[in-house]
């Protein structure tokens, strides 16, 4: 569950975190080639129903986690920029900012660089 992160607050202040966390939406996962299903562990792909889940709890995290200019950088499904991006505006006391978006070999926005700014 998302509070299952805490373990990693021992480990701060860092200046990074780097996650390829599991973003694929849940209504995705059937979609998925069937050698992928075979043998990667579900809980290591599904993301919930935005494929958010692991997102959003390490962004809540990393305020404590970071130190004061700070970064996160996420893969991420290409729809997700827009919904990090939004997720982050509605919480200003995480006082994140979504930096920049990154695109793939193939053109999608697939690495977000997430910034620490303001109080702790």
């Amino acid at each position: 569950g998302p509070g299952s992160w805490t373990h990693l607050l021992p480990w701060g202040p860092v200046d990074l975190v780097v996650s390829n966390p599991p973003y694929i939406f849940h209504q995705d996962m059937e979609q998925l080639a069937p050698e992928i299903r075979s043998y990667e562990d579900p809980v290591a792909l599904d993301g919930g129903e935005e494929g958010m889940d692991v997102i959003t709890s390490i962004l809540t995290l990393a305020p404590q986690l970071l130190k004061d200019s700070g970064s996160v950088f996420l893969e991420v499904d290409p729809r997700h920029p827009e919904l990090v991006s939004s997720w982050l505006q509605s919480r200003p006391d995480l006082h994140l900012s979504l930096a920049a978006v990154r695109r793939d070999f193939c053109g999608k926005p697939r690495f977000l660089h997430v910034q620490r700014s303001g109080p702790r």
